[in-house]
């Protein structure tokens, strides 16, 4: 089981302006971001069920599980991030298939920094194309993935931005650690966030899926 504390935004056609610029450049941060490349993923529609999601990651095997386990009750307070943070839990079955069921395909491109929070100062590693890291270093046990991805909604075309911090170890420090990362962050002059939508992906499909009344179908929605 892979357990996580999370805060994602959404903004529909475009980040805020300069935003993009400053998280893949590398003079706020020192290190070159990692990842870059396209892929698509595909997930289970289910416009009610804003708590759970199930997703085949690019052309991996295997199905992941990934489901809502609190909300931590003192928001994200950390300028200008505000907003719940969410503890996730994930699994892999490579038994359960989604061929049988409605989905919704995404064309994703991730960028993606990884902090290690084990150390008292967390640092960057750095990562190459394929976000694993460079130069002999190992990803740590416990951390904080930040990315930006930007992602298509196939059914309509429609482009959003995501932007998420993502911290992960164990239940007992994931909180910690996402608080840290966010800190560092804005200690980097991270430009203004607009008026982001705060959810996580299945609470951003769900709402997509209700927005555009999709119809569900076995294999894909229309």
């Amino acid at each position: 089981m892979h357990v996580s504390a999370e805060t994602r935004l959404f903004w529909h056609e475009e980040p805020p302006r300069g935003f993009k610029e400053w998280f893949l450049g590398t003079g706020s941060h020192g290190t070159a971001v990692g990842g870059g490349s396209i892929r698509v993923d595909e997930y289970l529609s289910d416009p009610t069920q804003p708590e759970l999601g199930l997703k085949v990651r690019g052309s991996a095997t295997g199905v992941e599980v990934k489901g809502l386990i609190a909300v931590i009750q003192d928001d994200l307070r950390v300028s200008p991030f505000a907003g719940p943070i969410e503890l996730w839990a994930k699994w892999t079955s490579e038994v359960l298939q989604l061929d049988s069921v409605p989905t919704i395909s995404t064309e994703k491109q991730r960028w993606l920094r990884t902090f290690d929070t084990t150390v008292i100062t967390p640092v960057d590693i750095p990562l190459d194309s394929d976000e694993q890291p460079l130069r002999g270093t190992v990803l740590p046990v416990r951390g904080c993935n930040v990315e930006l991805v930007k992602v298509r909604l196939l059914p309509t075309e429609e482009t959003w931005w995501t932007y998420a911090l993502e911290a992960f170890g164990t239940l007992e420090t994931v909180e910690n650690s996402l608080r840290t990362v966010a800190k560092i962050l804005i200690a980097r002059h991270e430009p203004a966030l607009g008026n982001p939508l705060v959810a996580s992906y299945p609470a951003w499909l769900s709402a997509c899926g209700q927005a555009h009344g999709w119809v569900q179908q076995r294999g894909g929605v229309q």
